[in-house]
């Protein structure tokens, strides 16, 4: 997963099409539990969601203005909009239903 400066975070998050959002921290234990469930989700929806992820610390500015409190928050964008959003560690099937929900073209997503 990539990690992204605010720069180019404006290039993908305003582009067509879908886009998850993790906004997370080094020091983040539940961060790096969903590392490998984030990477997998990446890998399986190529082509269809772009996954980036955000450091809170580095890129103070964006987490502000996403209202992020608490890590790891994962925001769906699409076509450059916010779509949907969750806290904390979810399993796979949650995160791929809300990823799933996204690409149907639903536009109030807190759940798969």
């Amino acid at each position: 997963m990539k990690t992204i400066d605010s720069k180019a975070f404006e290039t993908i998050a305003t582009a067509p099409g879908v886009v998850l959002i993790d906004f997370t921290a080094k020091w983040c234990p539940p961060c790096r539990a969903m590392d490998p469930v984030i990477g997998a989700l990446e890998r399986e929806y190529a082509g269809r969601v772009r996954v980036v992820a955000v450091d809170v610390e580095d890129e103070i500015v964006l987490a502000q203005r996403f209202d992020v409190r608490s890590m790891p928050t994962f925001v769906l964008v699409r076509d450059g909009r916010e779509v949907g959003r969750t806290i904390g560690s979810r399993p796979r099937a949650f995160i791929a239903g809300m990823i799933e929900r996204a690409i149907a073209g639903d536009a109030a997503i807190a759940s798969p």
